[in-house]
């Protein structure tokens, strides 16, 4: 009896391990793709990287007037010209993903640092509870460190923390009802009495009167930032604990970028006691990781209130002097290991007024993902924009630095290459902000264009007053169709 249940045992073992080659072979990737399109941030990383930044959207959002919109971790790059530096970046993710992407990078990989931002807005309950967990976790199932056959089971039955948006929200009620402030002394034992506190007394304009866009503010404020961190219990804090683990396994230095907080606001629209505890929660993560050999940069206070972007929620975004700041500190730190490579950046902040990209990275346009090596009239690069990305590199720029006596007239020329008679058109917008946001249009397309063969378009356009007081103007080629365009050595001159 017993010889034919081993028997059936080893038979269903030998089905198992078959069909899980059979699904990997033939059926993973098609899934991976479908569901974990995430997987692609970690193939997509160089293979002579040996720096890598990962973030959320902190990394790469920009504010429309910066001259220069790169990464933080771009900005890293140029203190180490001689170091490959990288990033995983996905908007809205924690630690909790950040370990899943970083165990997919290949054991053989030249990866010798990992810098991880440290977001405060991480570990509260807002964050830890979102409504963005439940596709950020789907996301990751297929790359659990699991047979891909297990695996996929696991996202079929939905093994994954899935919740209703309902859900979510009683999770973050029930939390802030049930964390009392203990280390603190103050008039309200939890946020929910804080919040209702904000709510009802409110901030008063200079009238005196009840501010009703301030005051929500001041309430978000109070139920980001109003949370005594418990390292025992933090779910954040264990992610973290593991990345640090994968770390010591797999050789890499940690570096933990501890990113600023928009402190003056926080004082301005709350108060001291929860800039406070804003600091205490700063200081809890910094010895915390430190006792465990990880490189903490302490940035909370560096980023003045003008360099933060978002005006009616907290957040990490940062304009380029705020970017710039943070790379800079960060930088710093890695000169214990590449000392010898550090070089300090020259920056130039007096705009361009003659700019030319010819997708070789000459210049630094907005858009880059639609860099091809498929065609290019000069180099081997041009800008291939249709279907998912109908819009080409494109020159967002900040016209309003710009001389007026350069305002008078504005010329563009680019080559072009099409199959077809297909619509594309050159895009203007002048965008004054909270003011107006105004498209001129241009077609580049007529009956005598020259099919499958590069040519060449030029025009010069007097700039209207829209153009002239606009903050930011942008320039493009729009594709609408599904037909593949191209666009190269794209030129534009204020005169």
């Amino acid at each position: 009896m017993w010889k034919k249940v081993v028997l059936n045992f080893l038979i269903l073992i030998g089905v198992l391990v078959i069909s899980n080659y059979v699904y990997t072979k033939w059926f993973f990737e098609d899934d991976l793709k479908k569901n974990s399109d995430i997987i692609q941030i970690v193939r997509e990383l160089p293979k002579e990287t040996e720096i890598v930044y990962v973030a959320e959207s902190s990394n790469i959002t920009y504010r429309m007037d910066d001259l220069d919109k790169r990464k933080i971790s771009e900005f890293i790059g140029d203190y180490y010209p001689g170091i490959q530096v990288s990033d995983l970046t996905k908007a809205a993710s924690h630690a909790g993903i950040y370990k899943v992407l970083l165990e997919q990078i290949p054991k053989e990989s030249k990866v010798k640092i990992v810098i991880i931002t440290l977001n405060l807005r991480s570990f509260n309950a807002q964050w830890i509870y979102s409504n963005l967990e439940t596709a950020l976790q789907k996301s990751v199932v297929l790359l659990k460190n699991n047979p891909p056959l297990v695996n996929r089971f696991l996202l079929s039955f939905k093994a994954y923390d899935i919740k209703t948006d309902k859900e979510r929200q009683a999770q973050i009620i029930s939390y802030w009802k049930s964390a009392k402030f203990k280390t603190q002394h103050l008039p309200y034992k939890n946020v929910i009495e804080w919040d209702r506190f904000m709510a009802q007394k409110g901030i008063l304009d200079s009238s005196g009167r009840y501010d009703t866009i301030l005051t929500p503010l001041a309430c978000s404020y109070i139920k980001t930032y109003a949370f005594e961190l418990d390292t025992l219990s933090n779910i954040r804090i264990k992610d973290f604990d593991k990345i640090i683990k994968l770390a010591k396994q797999r050789g890499w230095n940690l570096v933990f970028n501890l990113l600023p907080e928009n402190l003056e606001q926080a004082d301005r629209l709350v108060g001291k006691e929860l800039v406070q505890m804003i600091e205490r929660n700063a200081e809890i993560l910094k010895k915390y990781y430190s006792n465990k050999g990880v490189v903490v940069v302490d940035n909370l206070h560096l980023v003045k209130d003008d360099q933060f972007i978002d005006r009616d929620f907290p957040t990490e975004h940062y304009a380029e002097q705020g970017r710039k700041a943070i790379a800079e500190q960060v930088s710093k730190s890695l000169k214990c290991w590449y000392g010898s490579y550090y070089k300090t950046p020259i920056y130039t902040t007096i705009p361009k007024t003659t700019l030319l990209n010819t997708c070789e990275n000459s210049e630094i346009w907005n858009q880059r993902q639609t860099i091809t090596t498929e065609k290019s009239y000069s180099g081997t690069k041009s800008s291939l924009y249709y279907g998912e990305n109908p819009y080409c590199i494109t020159l967002e720029y900040p016209i309003g630095r710009v001389s007026d006596s350069l305002k008078n007239k504005l010329t563009i020329s680019f080559w072009y290459l099409q199959n077809s008679d297909s619509e594309a058109s050159l895009i203007i917008e002048s965008i004054k902000f909270n003011q107006y946001h105004l498209t001129n249009q241009y077609s580049i397309t007529n009956s005598n264009s020259k099919k499958g063969i590069w040519e060449f378009y030029s025009t010069t356009i007097e700039l209207g007053d829209s153009m002239k007081n606009a903050d930011v103007l942008k320039i493009f080629l729009y594709n609408p169709t599904g037909e593949k365009k191209y666009v190269d050595d794209f030129y534009v001159n204020f005169q």
